[in-house]
């Protein structure tokens, strides 16, 4: 075996050299990209725990909302669903700002925006403590508010896909449990807050805690860039000018490393298929290497655009990155890079290019075109409708309607974060299980959500309601955690970011909508049952949504399955490859 493989390698080797004779100034002709190689460790775990306080405070204090919404409506003298529309505005504004918020951080960098967000955030919560009429505070703390927290949360998830490549999935994690342990944290300190200095005063302590994030931020330093040789794309080699697309040394070299893999250290050489796989995978990424085709065009890197952190085609991918075929197809981690780091060319030059280049490719609708981001979109718009729920009206619902101590239900947001914190860490273990694909277990996690949610109604007791905090906190965090997860696999990682910005945005105007309808059917009912059965229904229903995108994604590979098998039989080569 290892003695055929030392042919092919000196056969590959005299081709290479008949091509490297025809080299003209290869010194002065080659071409090289930029890239940023995130060190997935050192300086990144500071950036990682500042993001994951970003993340624990603007979570924990949007979803901390429903444990004082009721002292504005006191204030005010306002309906539920007044109340409720500030934070659906906050929530919603938070959402839709991602894509404005991600094509910012590619021309402005993520330190800066992350820093300016955080003051309007601020700025805007503690001047809607002066608000003369909800209306006002609709504007300030909801539309302003919103938008600014959504300038700092974004930057801090793009931050992680930046300085993390292989640890990816770990650092996601991280970060976002910082969401469950906000709603931990907040809920109880939100109502302390209240109680002990009025609801004007504890707002205004809470502006000041979310505008630590501009400290968080000021961690957000861009990597330097280096460069690397440049891998010609397949229209740009020429007779005249063929160079190796790789500073490998020559495969003549390699069959040193064969024949030391084929040597045992007392000297003797074991029998062939003793290290047949490894011969094999060193064959395998050698190849890889020594490609000089690729199906993407793309002009070459330069240092300015090597910095731009939304060029990356995977920086807000949440998931283990070795799971992508991007990932699989190429021998090291910066010629991934290298190869998933994308710059759209056009003619025109403006100083504002980075930025539109972002902005256009996140509100790009003609991703709708394929049906399964149709369906996507759609799911995750059922989901919302219920999402905030058992955030707004849980603890209202033990309060009013099972006369629970106030101090004692405000710590149900409490147990949905430990949950959710919980779940979050495992969910990606999870998916690891033989037959447990992502995409099933969102599936799951939205069923039993909405059956839980279903039965709140029956939930008589505190024991039965903390009960359900738990399961559904738990079960929902597969859905929240894993669907960029699914978004990238359905669609491909190189039209992800405008699925990704399509998924948000429609979030987006679901949060809009979702909770102020939610209150004004508990304003003409007198009863929180009916919006807690129209959520679990929702849950239900984008998990049937999700299912059926299960059914499309099985039948379309078994489609692909049949072109392949016909394309063998008529092409014996194949077979003999």
């Amino acid at each position: 075996m290892a003695k055929e493989i030392e042919k092919k390698l000196e056969a590959e080797a005299v081709e290479l050299t008949s091509d490297k004779r025809k080299l003209r100034k290869l010194e002065d002709d080659e071409e090289y990209d930029y890239i940023t190689i995130p060190p997935d460790g050192g300086f990144g775990w500071v950036v990682l725990k500042a993001c994951f306080l970003i993340n624990l405070i603007i979570d924990g204090f949007l979803y901390a909302f429903g444990a004082i919404s009721d002292d504005l409506k006191e204030f005010y003298h306002c309906p539920e669903w007044a109340v409720s529309l500030v934070i659906s505005l906050a929530c919603g504004f938070y959402l839709l700002s991602a894509p404005i918020a991600s094509a910012l951080c590619n021309k402005f960098g993520c330190r800066p925006i992350g820093i300016i967000g955080s003051f309007i955030a601020a700025l805007a919560i503690a001047a809607s403590v002066f608000s003369p009429n909800i209306y006002i505070m609709w504007l300030l703390f909801g539309v302003i508010g919103g938008i600014g927290m959504g300038l700092v949360y974004l930057p801090s998830i793009v931050m992680v896909g930046y300085y993390f490549e292989e640890k990816r999935a770990i650092a996601t994690g991280i970060v976002t449990a910082g969401t469950g342990i906000g709603s931990i944290t907040f809920g109880p300190l939100s109502r302390l807050l209240f109680d002990q200095f009025g609801w004007k005063k504890g707002l205004i302590i809470l502006a000041c805690i979310v505008a630590l994030c501009a400290a968080c931020s000021t961690l957000m330093v861009p990597l330097k860039p280096t460069r690397k040789r440049r891998i010609l794309q397949a229209h740009e080699i020429h007779d005249e000018d063929v160079f190796p697309p790789t500073t490998t040394s020559p495969l003549l070299s390699d069959t040193k490393d064969f024949e030391a893999i084929g040597t045992s250290v007392s000297g003797h050489k074991p029998s062939p298929t003793a290290h047949e796989g490894e011969i094999e995978e060193m064959i395998r990424k050698r190849s890889r290497a020594n490609s000089a085709i690729s199906v993407k065009s793309r002009q070459s890197i330069k240092a300015e655009d090597a910095v731009r952190p939304l060029y990356k085609e995977d920086v807000l991918y949440q998931g283990d990155t070795k799971d992508l075929p991007e990932y699989q197809s190429q021998p090291d981690i910066p010629t991934y890079i290298q190869e998933t780091t994308k710059i759209p060319d056009t003619t025109i030059k403006s100083p504002m290019k980075s930025f539109w280049d972002v902005f256009l490719s996140m509100t790009n609708f003609n991703v709708l075109n394929d049906k399964k981001m149709i369906i996507i979109c759609l799911a995750n718009v059922c989901s919302m409708i219920g999402y905030y729920t058992p955030y707004l009206f849980i603890v209202k619902v033990a309060t009013k309607e099972r006369s629970i101590d106030p101090r004692s239900a405000v710590f149900l947001l409490s147990i949905i974060g430990f949950s959710n914190t919980f779940v979050r860490f495992t969910s990606g273990w999870v998916t690891k299980i033989p037959k447990m694909s992502p995409l099933l277990v969102n599936n799951i996690g939205l069923t039993v959500a909405g059956i839980a949610t279903l039965l709140v109604p029956f939930c008589r007791t505190h024991a039965l309601l903390i009960t359900y905090c738990i399961i559904w906190g738990g079960f929902i965090a597969f859905h929240v955690s894993l669907s960029p997860v699914i978004v990238c696999q359905l669609v491909g990682l190189e039209r992800y970011s405008s699925a990704l910005g399509l998924t948000l945005m429609f979030r987006g105007i679901t949060s809009l909508s979702a909770p102020p309808i939610m209150g004004a059917i508990r304003d003409a009912t007198s009863s929180f049952n009916i919006p807690f059965m129209i959520g679990g229904i929702s849950f239900i229903t984008s998990a049937l949504m999700h299912f059926f995108l299960m059914w499309i994604n099985h039948q379309e590979i078994k489609e692909k399955e049949k072109i392949d098998k016909g394309t063998t039989k008529t092409n014996p080569a194949i077979i003999n490859a």
